[in-house]
């Protein structure tokens, strides 16, 4: 079942309580102490205490993150600025202002919501930039940061005067191709993406890195007998994270993911591989002899897919298997034969 959480919910779910997370005296002509304003510290800890007791994932980091957000200037809160979790200690002042412990109790309750942190923030640093992130569109994950890795190391050297055209299918926030692009200069990339949302946060963090140049975003849904408009006749290689979640693990995902994100970016069917077979049938039509198709994929993947492949009328074979930083088989490159 897919669940889509509207910005006009999300700001519902986060909306002012009667309980102040912090008690903050306003009283201008007294000096603030420690004994009637809480250090910044103190503060780390109240909300710190909260977050576990409501027994929120990580209280402790979630803390420093919300922490170090409300203290950016009120010109910076919308911005693309990245907010890092130790950020509150460089702060200037030791005792938060009242418009800061206010912002600070509605980021609380958002987390006590259980959203997450990235949607919190409103950008998330990935591989080498920093984007911009809001629900319901997949927040990118730290192991995809190796399908980046994995696409650039897989590329021939870079020649002057040409370029080459890569394809992506779901990229979500733009996140992996827009990483790609900001390590060489001489590629290009269309992206096919389904959902309206991600197509719109995609082409706001190309446009934000200053990347519209040279990515394409195809509005459109990648399955069996669909005809894309807007693609390439060939691009020398297809890289994509699918929805590759097998449909009887999404019931064990943590609100944080089932709540706000859109599962529809994670749910791949009863054994995962709704979405991964249609890819492969496309980068089989789109690769030139020898090309290369990178995906993220479940850890069974690698050993019930290559079964699958007999059974499509494509010619890709299954090239290595790719563990991530965990030991586990999460990526498979397949070659055009």
């Amino acid at each position: 079942m897919s669940f889509l959480m509207s910005r006009a919910l999300a700001r519902l779910v986060c909306g002012h309580h009667r309980h102040s997370v912090l008690s903050v005296r306003t009283c201008s002509t007294q000096t603030p102490d420690s004994s009637t304003h809480p250090t910044l510290s103190q503060v780390l800890d109240n909300v710190t205490s909260q977050l576990s007791a409501a027994q929120v994932p990580e209280p402790a980091l979630s803390a420093q993150y919300l922490l170090s957000c409300c203290l950016l200037p009120q010109a910076d809160l919308h911005s693309a600025r990245p907010v890092l979790a130790q950020d509150w200690r460089q702060a200037p002042a030791q005792h938060l202002s009242p418009a800061q412990a206010t912002t600070l109790h509605r980021l609380v309750q958002c987390r006590l919501a259980r959203m997450p942190v990235q949607y919190i923030l409103g950008n998330w640093d990935f591989h080498n930039i920093t984007i911009q992130v809001r629900p319901p569109v997949f927040i990118p994950r730290p192991e995809t940061e190796q399908l980046v890795d994995l696409v650039l190391s897989s590329l021939p050297p870079p020649v002057p005067g040409q370029h080459l055209h890569l394809l992506e299918v779901g990229p979500g926030s733009g996140a992996v191709s827009l990483a790609i692009l900001s390590a060489r200069q001489d590629l290009l990339v269309t992206c096919v993406e389904r959902s309206q949302a991600a197509v719109e946060l995609t082409r706001d963090n190309t446009s934000l890195l200053g990347l519209v140049d040279r990515l394409e975003v195809v509005q459109g849904k990648v399955e069996p007998g669909a005809q894309l408009e807007g693609l390439h006749e060939e691009y020398h290689l297809v890289f994509s994270n699918p929805p590759y979640i097998l449909r009887k693990d999404l019931m064990a995902l943590e609100p944080e993911i089932s709540l706000y994100e859109d599962l529809r970016a994670l749910d791949g069917g009863a054994k995962g591989l709704d979405v991964i077979l249609p890819i492969i049938e496309l980068a089989g039509e789109k690769l030139p002899k020898g090309g290369l198709l990178m995906l993220e994929v479940d850890p069974c993947h690698p050993h019930i897919l290559p079964t699958k492949l007999e059974s499509l009328d494509t010619s890709m074979v299954v090239d290595r298997v790719v563990e991530d930083f965990t030991g586990k088989e999460r990526f498979m490159v397949l070659r055009k034969t």
